[in-house]
């Protein structure tokens, strides 16, 4: 029996970093009006009639088109019989069936090759889950949603982290994860905000987001949290994890890479040291101390670099590549949200003297 359950249909994971403070305000203004609207248990958005009526395609080869949902069964897959075809290859020949009961929508994933992934999770084959307005549903490299803030809010959202985009097949996360990419993306977001959610020490809060992109990333060499005193511009490393390629001692970050980022207030990114050809003198210091592959991105407060996530590959190339960007763009603005909520950021000169004190 269906039970009646309160809409979380956008969790915190949904929300897109704003660019300004009037961007966030109108933002939570209509995702406040969508929740207050669902929880009322009224089907329909302020000055619209029924949202939930359509599917939408928010990225790939059928990006743009839009789905009618009858009421009853819908199925969708790869094959002409479905209801809705798309278009994707990694999207089984009858992937999932979208269930419609009065303004009610369950999912069902039909035993696909690629899995389905929803609200944080991969669904259990089989096993009916509730769909609500806006949940972004990664469907092999698919992502779509059901009802209009699919198209103004959860495709923003998409757009902000590079799932939008086409996916280059030698990224270094591609060649990982294959046609569950867009799937582990979303998936390390829903955990990386489950962690800043828990108002966790930051250091224990850092470590274990390092933990969750090392998993990601899979074979990478270094993953480091540095952050930075921007009264004093010192530095510490606040949460890192390192591989030992052979019995080289394991290099924590660049300075030179560092330096960069923190001057620029940019993110530094070169695929191959070899054959770099737009920062040839960065990429000829790297060559010389082992590293083929580096991303470093700003964490910004305001004007001011607070710190960076840095990564690199030493033995092996990465293939970093700028769709691979956007991701960790976000999770850093998301760190620094967080510094910002603890009201931490005014202490921070004091946590990078204990943490030197204690290496």
């Amino acid at each position: 029996m269906r039970s009646r359950q309160p809409s979380a249909y956008l969790e915190y994971i949904v929300v897109p970093i704003a660019h300004n403070e009037s961007d966030m305000v109108e933002f939570f203004k209509r995702y406040l009006d969508l929740r207050l609207t669902h929880a009322a248990g009224i089907p329909k958005l302020s000055g619209g009639t029924v949202p939930m009526s359509k599917l939408y395609v928010l990225n790939g080869l059928d990006a743009g088109k839009s789905f009618q949902l009858k009421e009853g069964s819908n199925f969708l897959g790869r094959a002409f019989e479905n209801d809705i075809r798309l278009q994707d290859k990694s999207v089984s020949r009858q992937h999932v069936r979208i269930e419609k009961a009065a303004e009610r929508y369950f999912l069902t994933d039909l035993q696909s090759k690629n899995g389905t992934f929803l609200d944080g999770r991969y669904l259990l084959p089989g096993t009916e889950r509730e769909v609500h307005e806006g949940m972004p549903i990664a469907i092999g490299m698919t992502v779509v949603a059901i009802g209009e803030s699919a198209m103004t809010l959860t495709k923003p959202f998409l757009e902000s982290i590079g799932l939008t985009g086409e996916i280059g097949q030698e990224s270094g996360i591609f060649v990982i994860h294959k046609d569950k990419t867009n799937q582990k993306k979303l998936e390390t977001l829903f955990r990386v905000s489950n962690v800043f959610e828990q108002r966790l020490p930051l250091k224990e809060a850092l470590d274990m987001v390092v933990e969750i992109i090392a998993e990601l990333l899979g074979e990478i060499d270094t993953v480091s949290f540095i952050l930075i005193d921007p009264t004093t511009t010192k530095i510490g490393l606040f949460a890192h994890r390192s591989r030992r390629a052979g019995h080289e001692p394991p290099m924590k970050f660049s300075p030179q890479v560092l330096y960069e980022v923190v001057k620029g207030k940019n993110t530094v990114m070169i695929s191959n040291s070899d054959s770099e050809e737009v920062n040839r003198a960065l990429a000829s210091t790297l060559k010389m101390n082992g590293i083929s592959s580096v991303m470093c991105v700003p964490m910004i407060s305001e004007t001011q670099v607070v710190g960076v996530i840095y990564l690199h590959s030493r033995k092996k190339l990465y293939g970093f590549k700028p769709e691979d960007v956007a991701l960790f763009e976000d999770i850093a603005q998301r760190a620094v949200r967080f510094v910002q909520d603890g009201q931490l950021l005014s202490g921070l000169s004091e946590m990078i003297e204990e943490l030197d004190a204690e290496a």
